[in-house]
């Protein structure tokens, strides 16, 4: 009986420890956590979260919420899986906060898993050998208008492959460096062969974007591919 009892005790235990490293927390799922436990006087600034070396699937975040209580009015937090491992204010006078870059909650729509599966999707099709991430959310830039997603794409030797970036509020991609995309959809966004319209390539991304999320393509039906198609092969002015 003991022998049962002690089985079932570690047959439990391990399902336990298991259950949060099969299907690692998606970074909203993470920042609501961070949230709750920093309380809504620091959680609600939030303005920046970010992984490295991802294999994928992020397993820990640092985040980023603006503190006016503190000297360099920022707080950083450290969550692996739903734990705050380690709540600290940066040392570093660059890593100062700024009420203008806080992120609302309504910009928040497009969450790490969904873009991911997207990258993958691209990935796969374009025969990249895309085996881990750096992942980083935040608004780049003074007044942007919503927060980017920036995915740093590495190979299974650590060599650095290129850059996607997704908007978080729109789902689209709005910048795609050194990927060489073999969908056509994808190929002029290269920084390296921008050409024609820019923005009737991106459009057709955010297309692609919207149909792969939702199932349904509300911009650039594919009657209007042919036209957008021989803008981008028209010769830039």
């Amino acid at each position: 009986m003991l022998r049962l009892f002690l089985a079932a005790l570690l047959l439990s235990s391990a399902t336990a420890f298991a259950a949060p490293a099969d299907k690692p927390l998606t970074a909203f799922e993470t920042l609501s956590l961070a949230r709750k436990q920093l309380g809504d006087a620091v959680g609600a600034n939030f303005l920046s979260m970010r992984c490295e070396n991802a294999k994928l699937r992020p397993r820990y975040w640092w985040i980023r919420f603006f503190d006016e209580s503190l000297f360099l009015k920022v707080r950083a937090v450290q969550m692996i899986g739903p734990e705050m491992v380690r709540n600290v204010e940066p040392g570093n006078i660059f890593d100062g906060g700024d009420r203008r870059y806080v992120i609302r909650p309504e910009e928040l729509k497009y969450d790490s898993e969904k873009c991911i599966r997207f990258i993958e999707k691209c990935a796969r099709e374009s025969g990249i050998p895309l085996h881990a991430l750096n992942v980083l959310l935040e608004k780049p830039h003074e007044g942007e208008v919503s927060p980017i997603w920036t995915f740093d794409w590495y190979d299974e030797k650590d060599s650095r492959l290129g850059t996607m970036k997704i908007s978080a509020t729109t789902g689209k991609v709005v910048e795609i460096v050194d990927l060489k995309i073999r969908s056509p959809r994808y190929q002029d966004a290269s920084r390296k062969s921008l050409g024609g319209n820019i923005e009737d390539t991106f459009l057709e991304i955010g297309a692609d974007m919207e149909e792969f999320f939702t199932g349904e393509r509300t911009v650039n039906k594919p009657s209007e591919d042919a036209d957008a198609a021989a803008k981008n092969a028209a010769p830039a002015k």
